[in-house]
């Protein structure tokens, strides 16, 4: 069996585009152990990761995941802190650069330099962590060695990249709305 490792598709514009796709949750810390969700709306992907540190679905992806024969994860609400009104998704992705950048400069300030907008964000989808366990392990040769290979998502205990079986990468495919890529790992003998 094959697995893989996720990550998010490759966004024009580069740190920009990343930023606009995935949003953010290493700014602030957690709320009663809640991730603090701060992003661009009213787009926003069903699956998002943010960075590579975590992964979170729309309320559509996680009933569609819940009603799946899928293992080891469970989920947690997140936060919608901080969501600002940027609808880049209409923007011309053929383009080289943005429609506009941030005053700053930086690419985090499309979000954090514009005012949190609490009726954007009540009328975007909820937003939920996927939680999972460690599974494994990344050996000195880059190689995937299992701790509990009946998982379909997992963490390796020594790098922060959601691993998903066969299974789980072929129903992301079919269920997920193309914004995740999926890297094959090789597998320890």
């Amino acid at each position: 069996m094959k697995y893989y490792k996720l990550k998010h598709k490759e966004t024009p514009w580069g740190d920009y585009g990343n930023i606009l796709l995935t949003g953010m949750t290493a700014y602030l810390d957690r709320q009663d152990d809640l991730l603090q969700y701060q992003r661009a709306g009213p787009f926003q992907p069903d699956l998002t990761l943010t960075g590579h540190k975590d992964l979170l679905v729309t309320n559509t992806i996680k009933e569609k995941i819940e009603l799946s024969d899928l293992t080891g994860f469970s989920f947690k609400p997140v936060i919608k802190r901080h969501i600002v009104a940027v609808d880049w998704s209409n923007w011309d992705r053929n383009k080289d650069e943005p429609e506009f950048y941030p005053e700053s400069g930086e690419p985090e300030d499309y979000i954090l330099d514009l005012p949190h907008s609490q009726e954007l964000a009540d009328k975007m989808e909820g937003v939920w962590e996927v939680v999972v366990p460690i599974g494994g392990t990344f050996k000195e040769d880059d190689s995937f060695q299992f701790y509990n290979p009946d998982l379909d998502i997992m963490l390796p205990d020594n790098k922060y990249w959601f691993i998903v079986s066969e299974k789980a990468k072929s129903w992301l495919e079919q269920n997920g709305d193309g914004w995740i890529d999926f890297i094959e790992v090789k597998i320890s003998s």
